[in-house]
């Protein structure tokens, strides 16, 4: 019996809407980030690619730090596995376990081109992605 290579493709999470904006949850706008939409001012939760980004980002300054290294290093595909299937979060639907895994290894080797942001390891890992203190949450 045949398989079609389209039969396990995952489609891509609806369209969603903020207040009157309709955006793509994977990709459209910057989350994480607090945005006013009319008189409230609130938070776009953080998605998978940010997510996963900037856990590489981390992951790499981490590795650096553990094996005392001042330069940056890159990893093959059996290393990259190893590390991501330690660190990606079981509770993200299949379609963003593969955004987070792809922007894992863009977070990496964005340290290694030495063209990431400056997030230290504290700065990410103090950051709460569920945390609602203070935000208006019937937009």
């Amino acid at each position: 019996m045949a398989h079609s290579p389209h039969s396990r493709e995952v489609a891509p999470p609806p369209l969603e809407m903020i207040g009157d904006l309709v955006y793509s949850p994977g990709s459209d706008l910057p989350f994480g980030k607090r945005i006013r939409i009319g008189l409230h001012e609130c938070t776009i939760y953080a998605s998978a690619i940010e997510k996963g980004y900037e856990t590489g980002i981390r992951a790499h300054h981490a590795f650096l730090k553990d094996h005392k290294a001042s330069a940056p290093i890159t990893l093959d595909d059996k290393q990259f596995s190893m590390i991501i299937k330690h660190l990606l979060p079981r509770e993200l639907p299949l379609f963003d376990q593969g955004l987070w895994r792809s922007f894992f290894i863009v977070g990496w080797t964005s340290v290694y081109l030495g063209v990431a942001p400056d997030l230290s390891i504290e700065d990410v890992d103090g950051r709460d992605y569920d945390d609602t203190d203070g935000v208006d949450v019937d937009i």
